[in-house]
């Protein structure tokens, strides 16, 4: 989604009466490079907006440490400085102007003086024990007027202590007992996978979106608020590369490659030895691990259970929810008819495992039936459906608005959707009083595609 939302800055906006102009410099780079014209304009912008104390003398440089950096492009930094967030924001959608505002204010922040702080300590005698308490107070917020970027960790942050005197008694307010105990390593987020990534030297900044969105979409990981979660799936196919293809998974295996690519690029080298050095053998492999492994192999296990039903083993197996105990002899006909002979229906959960739960939509029920409506998964993605299926086939209509007025009308607003052969075109959310439609987002000047439904 960032991505996206920084390629419709790239490409531009319109700003005013005037044509789209392009907001932000080109944004699939890792380079910190900065123009010195648009230093300059920093400066001038810097004193214009915050006064000359929080501008520097000389422009700020920054070197990339990371590995294989791509710095054919500049950094990526807003296209005129002086266009404030304050300024475009009538202009950009919420998600626009958020992303907008980041880059200016990292841009802006980096070319600003630095912060100065006052660090105390306070030691308080109590009786044999001798108490510590460390604060810090901000003399001078620099940067930090623009730009904070507060810590995944807000308990360790040092906050400002009281006003004391030396040789003043304090009366104890309160006392609380805690412990702390070890914690495992943090999940990985976004964010700390591609800070990982690039200290490995793995991938592009063009190829961090995208690995990311691979992983949520095969579902290796899901996301649970920030952090990234591993699925079953993702321990199995994990698990499998790590047992029959060890050197594929290996991190330095993809920084050799990273690097034989990059030299290809420059011409040092050819690209058909590179591929055949790494093609031929593991094509060899990928033939031998297709005869000798089978898919039961990796997607099943076995338990000492016994089925409570047929009293055949009960072995767990992955499914597309997840981990589940099953009968071996397990098999379902069509929806509404009987057992194959000789089959057996028993599976459930794993210990402490729930089926997938639905997320019921409050207050929505279908027209259809009554019951509630919830949100759903199917083939084509995310939908809202009724929760008696299949008994109820109800699927809810949504309209994926576009923010762009109906240029035929000049009342509704166009939505996205989805016409004959599955293709997509955008309409008035007016229909059938607005029958306006075109293949493309019109923008100033709108042709429209009758036939796009």
């Amino acid at each position: 989604k960032t991505m996206v939302l920084a390629q419709q800055l790239y490409e531009g906006i319109a700003v005013g009466d005037g044509a789209p102009v392009g907001l932000i410099t080109y944004m699939r780079t890792d380079s910190l490079h900065v123009a010195e014209g648009a230093l300059h304009q920093a400066r001038e912008v810097i004193t214009k907006e915050f006064g000359a104390p929080y501008a520097i003398e000389k422009p700020r440089h920054y070197k990339t440490r990371s590995k294989g950096a791509q710095e054919a492009h500049e950094a990526i930094r807003p296209t005129d400085l002086s266009r404030t967030p304050d300024r475009v924001k009538r202009f950009l959608k919420p998600d626009q102007l958020k992303l907008y505002t980041i880059i200016w204010q990292r841009t802006i922040a980096s070319q600003m003086a630095p912060a100065r702080f006052e660090n105390t300590r306070l030691d308080i005698e109590a009786g044999q024990y001798l108490l510590r308490a460390n604060g810090r107070r901000v003399l001078f917020d620099g940067f930090l007027r623009v730009y904070f970027e507060s810590s995944d960790e807000p308990e360790k942050e040092i906050a400002p202590l009281p006003e004391v005197k030396e040789g003043e008694a304090l009366k104890l307010l309160g006392l609380d007992a805690s412990q702390h105990f070890t914690q495992p390593p943090p999940r990985f987020t976004e964010a700390s996978l591609v800070k990982t990534l690039e200290e490995f030297g793995i991938g592009r900044p063009s190829t961090y979106a995208p690995t990311i969105s691979t992983l949520v979409d095969r579902k290796y990981v899901r996301k649970e608020g920030r952090a990234l979660m591993p699925e079953d799936v993702g321990f199995v196919v994990t698990d499998f590369l790590h047992e029959h293809f060890p050197d594929i998974v290996d991190t330095g295996f993809t920084v050799r490659m990273e690097e034989d690519l990059d030299r290809i690029a420059a011409g040092e080298v050819e690209w058909v030895p590179v591929v055949r050095e790494f093609f031929e053998p593991f094509a060899k492999l990928v033939e031998e691990k297709n005869k000798s492994v089978k898919k039961s192999d990796v997607t099943e296990e076995a338990t000492d259970r016994i089925c409570p039903k047929c009293g055949r083993p009960v072995i767990i197996k992955l499914g597309r929810y997840g981990r589940f105990y099953s009968c071996t002899g397990f098999k379902k006909g069509k929806k509404g008819d009987p057992l194959p002979a000789g089959a057996c229906d028993y599976s459930e959960p794993l210990e402490g495992q729930k089926e997938p739960q639905l997320e019921l939509l409050e207050g929505e029920m279908c027209p259809e039936c009554g019951k509630q409506l919830a949100k759903r998964r199917g083939r084509f993605g995310p939908f809202v459906g009724c929760t008696g299926y299949p008994d109820c086939k109800y699927i809810k209509k949504t309209q994926q608005k576009t923010g762009v007025t109906c240029p035929d009308c000049g009342k509704g607003e166009l939505v996205r959707r989805r016409g004959r052969g599955r293709s997509m075109f955008y309409g008035c959310e007016r229909y059938p009083e607005c029958t306006f439609t075109a293949r493309e987002l019109p923008g100033a000047a709108a042709t429209p595609g009758k036939d796009a439904a």
